[in-house]
């Protein structure tokens, strides 16, 4: 019994009376009928409005296989029942395509209360109990994407972005337009990890400078792909500006000082004097890289008109990073920010929670402290309508979050794989990428890519669209796009190409009258009916599901959230700030391709210490600490010359991250 398995059973003394043989028989003939059949039976037989007689007639005509006469008494019955039945019994049947609770129970999307929910699953929606009204949560675990749609104001931040981060304990980057997650799970997350929150225009934002991600030509050209929104019909001004701002990019990081290594530094070089440009390209002529040689003869080849052209459309593309808030914000690096120190730390947190045989996370070791936990948290803040004006940023600081990840992810998988020390296998989780408004960021390759290879690498996308039309227009493969995002989950359609997208991938079915049916037809879809539900296609499943309450409207979640945040305080732990780049000045001469001299690096700030001195006595921790650091000098001894592609070495631990991991604020308890 489905019942049983969920909730233990019946108590002693209900034991359920034996059948008698009519019961049995009436029992079996239910069990020989086709599905649609059957409901249309039984939805009659418990109306109280429909004569007895009429009921037996049904009956004995469809055990007799004389359809057409139990259709006839069916429809003159149907006239005394209320508009709901009436509805039911017309389209009997169409519950049975979408998933049954026992069935979810097999594929592992329903959790038994006996079992614990994997550390990398999130709550997707309810599946409801026919016989007695309850309701079992649907999990998403494992590998795979997600791809939700649904119009602006549905919800789809308080029904699933906000929840998830609040019980999601894996390390996370949310694009986040309004600032609203932030605002309602940052206290939460920072129980997690480290907490980043970057705000152009905000006094505490924190700081993230593309440039420092880039190693050689193939991550430079990664960063002109993202920096370049394509708009031309003919490719030819895209290429031509993709290509030259990849040897631009590449010019910089191999020509300036670090302090000089940034963004606004490539956008001077582009509205550079004729002078200083005809000293750059000579500068390139004469550079040791073969690439920086090739990309100076190639800008004296060409006319003046042309680079003219390129350099337009360029300083158009680029104008969002010349604008002072996103300047102060992309020059420089807050301590720790990087996507290797993010996914090494919380590796070393997964691993040693494994060799100790617990659950990875904040957690309460011997002493009876509580820790927190090592999975950061990064937030992209940006207000609705700055989101258009800069969208090359925001695409920049997502495409290279996520092309590091699956970078770094299949690096530590494959040392993990090799680490004799840790058991075949552990709870672990993914980093989740939670992208709302994806379609206004424009086409992104890494994103198309990403979806069709990371699902082995414990990287997980999560998509949010607002109708299939907007995906449509700029994802000309949304359907590869689409097959590849293992859920993918509807509601509250509001414009006839989404609902008739989601009714046609349901399907048709036979019906009691001899025909087909829809099984959720566009308008249904549209209407009343579906309002709180939403349609989930995950492992060939077709789910109808009951939205989780949006956090505004849940009284049970918002009571846990008001005891937690009594219980463990509201402070958030922010990262040292990284030092502002001096000015360079505009008449400053172009440096040599040999570089200058480094930046002192940033002191460790207070509360940075405190925390260290807080981990003093963790041997464990701290030895895996000491072999990464060697390992990390190893690393920038060999990378100190920025060779022209990325070293492909497992990936080593970093030496200074902004924030060891640390106990919450007042931990006195917490029951798990």
């Amino acid at each position: 019994m489905v019942l049983g398995r969920l909730f233990g059973g019946k108590g002693k003394g209900d034991k359920p009376k034996p059948l008698t043989q009519a019961q049995e028989t009436r029992a079996a003939f239910l069990k020989s009928l086709d599905p649609m059949w059957r409901e249309a039976l039984l939805l009659i037989n418990r109306d109280p409005d429909v004569d007895k007689a009429f009921k037996d007639e049904i009956y004995v005509n469809l055990q007799k296989g004389e359809l057409d006469a139990a259709r006839k008494t069916i429809r003159f019955v149907l006239r005394d029942m209320s508009p709901e039945q009436q509805d039911r019994v017309k389209h009997a049947g169409q519950h049975e395509a979408w998933a049954s609770i026992d069935t979810l129970l097999d594929a592992g999307i329903i959790v038994p209360n006996s079992e614990t929910v994997p550390v990398d699953g999130v709550v997707i929606g309810t599946a409801r109990h026919e016989k007695d009204g309850g309701a079992s949560d649907l999990v998403f675990h494992g590998e795979g994407h997600l791809l939700t749609v649904a119009p602006t104001g549905a919800g789809k931040g308080q029904r699933f972005v906000i929840p998830t981060l609040l019980d999601f304990e894996g390390p996370v980057v949310v694009l986040d337009p309004k600032g609203e997650n932030y605002e309602q799970t940052a206290w939460r997350r920072n129980l997690y990890g480290q907490v980043y929150k970057w705000a152009p225009g905000e006094p505490d934002s924190d700081c993230y400078n593309p440039l420092d991600a880039v190693r050689g030509w193939d991550d430079a050209r990664l960063l002109a792909e993202l920096l370049i929104i394509p708009q031309s019909r003919e490719p030819f001004w895209d290429n031509a500006a993709k290509d030259l701002l990849t040897g631009l990019i590449f010019y910089v990081i191999r020509s300036r000082p670090p302090e000089r290594r940034n963004m606004r530094e490539v956008c001077r070089c582009l509205t550079a004097s004729k002078t200083d440009y005809e000293a750059m390209v000579k500068s390139l002529q004469g550079s040791e890289e073969e690439r920086l040689r090739e990309l100076g003869n190639t800008l004296e080849s060409q006319s003046e008109n042309l680079h003219a052209s390129i350099a337009t459309t360029l300083r158009t593309q680029l104008e969002a990073w010349r604008a002072d808030e996103i300047v102060a914000t992309t020059s420089s690096t807050t301590l720790g920010w990087t996507v290797e120190t993010i996914l090494v730390k919380d590796n070393i947190g997964v691993t040693l929670a494994a060799q100790q045989g617990r659950v990875p996370g904040w957690h309460s070791p011997a002493s009876g402290r509580y820790e927190r936990g090592m999975a950061a948290s990064v937030y992209l803040i940006v207000p609705p309508d700055k989101i258009g004006a800069y969208r090359s940023v925001l695409r920049v600081m997502l495409g290279q979050h996520l092309a590091e990840a699956i970078k770094w992810r299949a690096d530590i998988e494959k040392n993990n794989r090799l680490d004799e020390d840790l058991p075949e296998s552990f709870p672990d989780w993914p980093m989740m990428f939670y992208l709302d408004e994806l379609p206004q960021l424009g086409y992104m390759r890494i994103v198309e890519e990403a979806v069709a290879i990371t699902r082995s690498y414990r990287v997980r996308l999560w998509l949010f669209t607002q109708d299939m039309a907007q995906l449509k227009e700029v994802y000309p493969k949304w359907e590869s796009l689409l097959a590849n995002c293992r859920c993918q989950i509807f509601f509250r359609p509001n414009e006839m190409s989404t609902a008739t997208e989601i009714a046609n991938r349901l399907g048709m079915r036979k019906d009691i009258w001899g025909g087909e049916d829809w099984v959720a037809s566009p308008q249904k879809l549209m209407g009343p009916a579906f309002r709180e539900d939403a349609v989930i296609f995950l492992d060939g499943l077709m789910i109808r599901s009951r939205m989780v309450p949006p956090v505004y409207a849940n009284p049970a979640l918002q009571a846990w959230i008001a005891e937690q945040k009594q219980e463990f305080g509201e402070d958030i732990i922010r990262a040292a700030r990284a030092t502002p780049p001096p000015s360079a000045p505009d008449d400053e001469p172009d440096a040599s391709p040999s570089g200058g001299a480094g930046s002192a690096a940033p002191t460790k700030s207070e509360s940075s210490q405190r925390e260290d001195a807080d981990l003093a006595d963790n041997q464990e921790y701290q030895r895996r600490l000491a072999a990464l650091q060697a390992e990390m000098r190893v690393r920038k001894a060999e990378t100190s010359t920025l060779g022209p592609e990325r070293s492909t070495k497992p990936p080593e631990r970093p030496v200074e991250s902004s924030e060891p991991p640390k106990r919450p604020p007042m931990p006195p308890k917490f029951d798990e």
